[in-house]
């Protein structure tokens, strides 16, 4: 049985942000912590690749460039059931191609001395007094403490009896021409998220993003529901193909990419005794699904919470979650989701836009972005 002082499941952006910040805090830390993932890099992955400013810096800091293929974004565009809002500023998010990108993370990690195991699926999770037993399908890793970021689908919840229900949102996502779409006034380097499945009594959003493929021509369209405990009238999947069919696409003839997520809730547990939760496995915020600038950030909580208790060899965890919505990305994670619920829960968002109320949420918007540009285009 090989042992460490930490074991990291799952080497996406909250895994090996979780090993970058672990080696950062100290070196000689790298030695005695182990990331290992079931996929072997580089792998496919779900996602319309934006990262945040917050994100970038907080890479950055773990000695992460961008010397990959990227796509800025400067102009997104907020489709609602009463108008168009259009916001403007230069690099508001960088887009990525995660197959590139989480292999670029996944190199970085093993590079800086941290042992990594591709291709090593987690199986089973034991907690004992004083060790986490992680069995995987090629060995057996004992730990001092275990990180847990496998996703959405997380073994390591299943297997210490974390419950999902309730939390379960769903993203698809398909890969198109721009030269075949039907969308007017599309520019380059903007993104769309349009409020169309809420018209469908179906809670969520669609979204149009570039990509950063070789073919720039080549657009990312998807979808993604997050139900708050209601029954709706239409499948994801309905909805999906009647919005790409306004847009010139028959679904049939694309290959899906379908895959769950977990609602991110302020309450919910992210940690037992001796082990921490982060990212998909810990939730994902879900009035705009932004995931990978969150995953790296609670990755880097929760590695400062691993450091910590290797000092003070108290295992309990019993503040993590408070230190997670004191942060600055707990925060943002926490209003996202508020706003969410109480748009989600209605039968449709426009109830929430009342003009008054909508025009002065536009305005704060406007003195929190100095040098932005924001447009609001009612309906006809």
């Amino acid at each position: 049985m090989h042992s460490y002082d930490v074991i990291i499941a799952g080497a996406g952006p909250a895994g090996c942000a979780a090993a970058l910040q672990l080696h950062k805090l100290d070196p000689h830390l790298a030695e005695n912590v182990l990331l290992l993932d079931k996929a072997v890099f580089p792998r496919p992955k779900l996602c319309a690749g934006a990262v945040s400013p917050s994100g970038q810096s907080k890479l950055s800091s773990l000695g992460v460039n961008f010397d990959f293929p990227v796509v800025p974004v400067h102009v997104t565009r907020f489709v609602l059931p009463t108008g168009v809002l259009i916001f403007q500023k230069p690099n508001q998010f960088l887009i990525v191609r995660r197959e590139q990108f989480d292999h670029h993370l996944f190199q970085a990690a093993h590079n800086c001395g941290i042992t990594t195991r591709q291709g090593e699926a987690v199986q089973d999770v034991v907690r004992t007094a004083d060790r986490v037993i992680v069995q995987t399908s090629k060995n057996e890793y004992r730990a001092k403490i275990l990180i847990a970021a496998d996703g959405a689908n997380s073994v390591v919840r299943t297997k210490l009896g974390l419950s999902r229900v309730g939390r379960i949102m769903v993203g698809i996502e398909i890969h198109a021409s721009l030269a075949d779409a039907l969308i007017p006034n599309f520019v380059d380097n903007m993104i769309i998220v349009d409020s169309a499945p809420l018209g469908h009594d179906l809670p969520g959003y669609c979204w149009v993003f570039p990509t950063a493929f070789e073919k720039p021509s080549i657009i990312s369209l998807g979808i993604m529901a997050a139900p708050f405990g209601r029954d709706h009238a239409n499948s994801v999947k309905t909805v999906f193909a009647q919005w790409l069919s306004d847009l010139g696409f028959d679904l049939n003839a694309f290959d899906l990419k379908a895959h769950p997520a977990l609602r991110y809730e302020p309450r919910a547990s992210c940690h037992q005794d001796r082990v921490l939760f982060v990212g998909d496995a810990a939730g994902v915020e879900p009035l705009f699904g932004e995931g990978i600038s969150s995953a790296v950030i609670l990755g880097t909580i929760a590695a400062q919470a691993a450091f910590d208790s290797l000092r003070t060899h108290n295992f309990s965890f019993a503040n993590y979650e408070r230190q997670i919505r004191s942060s600055s990305i707990g925060s943002m994670m926490r209003r996202r989701q508020l706003i969410a619920k109480r748009a989600y829960t209605k039968s449709r968002l426009a109830r929430l836009l009342r003009q008054k109320a909508f025009f002065r949420a536009v305005a704060l918007l406007s003195a929190a972005y100095p040098g932005a540009k924001i447009t609001w285009q009612p309906r006809s």
